[in-house]
């Protein structure tokens, strides 16, 4: 028996956002986030073996990392275009193919014998 669940609202598939909408810029706020980050510490290492004071260190850090998170986010746009240029083109190229006529033959005749053996299920019952 099936357990029925009154707390649970259930959502129409065709009212979701399509995943290449909601995840658009994921790619490019990744890259400019690794960028900056990586120029941040980049830039501490380097100051810290260098041996300047820890202010000249954490401004020229924050500074490397605007510019880097800049830099990465162009950077990531760039190629989220190119990817998807790129998909939209091999799509294009490349249809979904056909069922080969045999298949759906098939397909139809297995359909056809699942009616029958139901109908046929339901009369024995009587």
């Amino acid at each position: 028996m099936a357990e029925v669940y009154e707390d649970i609202e259930m959502v129409e598939d065709e009212g979701l956002v399509d995943p290449s909408e909601y995840l658009a810029d994921i790619p490019a706020t990744l890259i400019s986030g690794v960028f900056g980050l990586t120029a941040f510490m980049l830039t501490c290492f380097v100051g810290l073996l260098a041996g300047n004071p820890g202010h000249v260190i954490l401004l020229r850090a924050m500074l490397a990392m605007l510019v880097c998170a800049i830099i990465g986010r162009i950077l990531g746009i760039a190629g989220e275009i190119c990817i998807r240029e790129f998909v939209s083109k091999y799509k294009s190229t490349r249809p979904r193919p056909r069922k080969p006529q045999e298949l759906l033959t098939l397909e139809a005749e297995q359909r056809e014998h699942d009616r029958a053996v139901q109908h046929m299920k339901k009369s024995g019952e009587k």
